[in-house]
């Protein structure tokens, strides 16, 4: 194969140009191998602890803080009893952002389940509040009167 200027180049290679070459600081790591130690992982490469998986070994990968992702809880069974107790209502979107939790952990978006357990939380505890101040008012919207004319 013969370039524009007539000088023939050995099949498969390219034309050096002028400064244009390998890059400077060394070669990155290949794909799936742990970068050395003390060598920067490769932009857009996530870090890994070894055998080429990501995160393996390497202590809080995955979710901000450190934390494990097991440790954010749903509030799945709250979410059910406050859709019992607390009314209908806020008792079904409990459950949605119940549901939407553990999407999110399978997803892999730590942020947003943390995000939506901190939601179905929030709902849980209001439901329930409403839940008891209703149960308090019944109380005293049927017994007290039944007090009350029981003992005249």
């Amino acid at each position: 194969m013969t370039n524009p200027y007539g000088q023939q180049q050995p099949y498969g290679q390219q034309p050096q140009q002028p400064g244009y070459g390998p890059p400077s600081g060394g070669m990155p790591a290949p794909y799936g191998q742990p970068a050395p130690y003390g060598q920067p992982t490769p932009y857009g490469q996530p870090p890994t602890g070894g055998y080429g998986t990501p995160g393996y070994g390497v202590p809080g990968y995955g979710m901000p803080g450190g934390g494990d992702i097991n440790q954010i809880k749903d509030y799945k069974g709250w979410a059910i009893a406050s859709l019992f107790l607390g009314g209908l209502i806020l008792g079904i979107f409990a459950i949605m952002k119940s549901n939407e939790v553990g999407t999110y952990k399978m997803q892999g978006n730590y942020m947003m389940a943390e995000q939506a357990s901190r939601t179905t939380k929030t709902l849980c505890l209001v439901s329930s509040i409403l839940g008891g101040l209703g149960c308090v008012l019944f109380l005293f919207a049927f017994l007290v009167p039944l007090i009350a004319y029981g003992v005249s």
